[in-house]
């Protein structure tokens, strides 16, 4: 059926609700209205119903273009389910329009969806012509739109990798005794380096202090999550599992079933095997693993010279505005939230101009030392400037930012510190704000001023404070 476009009439009663639409999603939002608006008005508009195919593997047909207005799709491979675009602004079909070949996946509606549909006659430049076609206009937005994503979801994993070894821990959560038994007989052949700890239920293992670290998690969620009525407590413990910095590994009976290893994947797990299992197959997934672990741990030593703060080994201002920006990138489309904490060495200047800058200097590095000590894998601890540090912390919100960030003040004022007797309160402390994305600001300007805004209030209400925005 051939689709009639949306320019066929002058003013299609459609148009502004799919331009505001489509420009919300996270390809388009730099592209300006009215041009987003002339380009949609070459396209058409198409139905899907549920289960109706838009795209079949291996289809040699000319390349078209589909934006996602309203529903859901599936992009499934070989049977195996790859991913779903259910977000208005999602794209399909840009590759087959880049490399002119089949066809690599299957598309489905999982949902009745509409779309925005750009034939392959709208690609086609003549190549004595010295005009391209205005969709490129689009075309470029969405690549350059995929390419900022991708580098941000790549800074973001890459700061969950560790730069130092220091003591391997990996987790097994499982009611089964034996079934423990096997998992730590398996790990002890394939990472024998590794500290292993044992828990029965996910909340013991949620409970565990939350900066204590783990390299990997083996988990069996069946006795404790009914999968269909539970997915939100399971990716709560998937989610559990990765702020630690770990890879998720789950190991069940349920993972026979399809469905069960497609929603784990969705929400984060790293790796999925059902039980029972042959012994090998347990231990070859284990070495896997290990070994992208040291892998990830040379790339990182090679990269953190110029990231890192000389004096206090930390992250420094470049890291940490790239950490921002890549935050800020992703989380307007994973509907999560993440904190800043902005703190202050108290009285600062009273100890450089006492002691010295030297001994100045031994206090930036030994508070330094207790912030990075006591965040989580997966946190950024930054120096901003002078005594003024900043904790970001992805996927918390406002009140386990307070937890850590209590934390955090606690660690300081406990140390023992060189000279803190003598400073203004009879100590060394810390005080701190904290502002949490998008309750307090949508927009890093304002995020960064609203941890400051409370971090300067917590100086004129006496110090050795937290003060949290709202």
């Amino acid at each position: 059926m051939k689709l009639e476009p949306l320019c066929a009439q002058n003013d299609h009663p459609e148009l502004p609700s799919l331009t505001r639409s489509i420009g919300s999603g996270r390809y388009f939002r730099l592209i300006a209205q009215e041009t987003l608006a002339n380009i949609l008005r070459l396209g058409s508009l198409q139905t899907l119903a549920r289960d109706q195919y838009l795209i079949h593997e291996g289809d040699e047909t000319p390349p078209t273009l589909y934006i996602l207005v309203e529903g859901s799709l599936a992009v499934v491979s070989n049977e195996k389910f790859i991913l779903r675009l259910d977000s208005p602004g999602d794209v399909v079909g840009e590759m087959a329009v880049i490399l002119s070949a089949p066809r690599s996946a299957d598309v489905i509606a999982e949902t009745d969806s509409r779309l925005v549909v750009f034939p392959a006659d709208l690609f086609r430049v003549d190549r004595n012509s010295p005009h391209a076609s205005v969709i490129y206009v689009l075309f470029s937005h969405i690549m350059a739109a995929k390419l900022r994503i991708t580098t941000a979801q790549s800074m973001i994993r890459k700061n969950q990798r560790v730069s130092q070894q220091g003591e391997i821990r990996i987790g097994i959560i499982d009611a089964t005794p034996t079934d423990r038994a096997v998992v730590r007989a398996a790990i002890s052949e394939r990472w024998p380096e590794a500290g292993i700890e044992e828990f029965e239920n996910p909340l013991q293992f949620q409970s565990y202090p939350a900066a204590r670290h783990f390299d990997m998690v083996i988990a069996d969620p069946d006795p404790y999550f009914d999968f269909e009525r539970d997915a939100n407590s399971l990716a709560t413990l998937i989610q559990s599992i990765l702020l630690r910095g770990a890879s998720a590994f789950i190991l069940s009976h349920s993972c026979q079933d399809a469905a069960r290893r497609e929603l784990l994947v969705r929400k984060g797990a790293d790796e999925v095997m059902a039980k029972p299992c042959a012994p090998f197959d347990l231990g070859h997934a284990i070495a896997r693993i290990r070994v992208l672990y040291y892998q990830n741990l040379e790339l990182d030593r090679a990269e953190s010279a110029a990231e890192t703060d000389r004096l206090t080994g930390l992250a420094n201002r470049r890291r940490l505005d790239q950490f921002l920006d890549a935050l800020i990138t992703v989380y307007p489309d994973n509907r999560n939230p993440f904190s800043l904490v902005i703190s202050d060495v108290d009285n600062f200047k009273h100890y450089n101009d006492t002691h010295g800058h030297q001994m100045g200097d031994v206090v930036l590095e030994s508070v330094a030392a207790l912030l990075a000590k006591n965040v989580r894998r997966g946190d950024l601890a930054a120096r901003f400037g002078g005594e003024e540090f900043v904790i970001v912390l992805p996927n918390c919100g406002k009140a386990r930012a307070l937890e850590l960030a209590e934390t955090l003040r606690v660690a300081v004022e406990s140390a023992d510190l060189p000279h803190q007797n003598q400073q203004p309160n009879g100590n060394l402390t810390l005080t701190l704000g904290v502002a949490t994305y998008p309750d307090d600001a949508t927009d890093l300007a304002a995020l960064l001023k609203s941890a400051d805004d409370c971090l300067y209030e917590g100086k004129r209400v006496g110090k050795n404070v937290v003060i949290p925005a709202g």
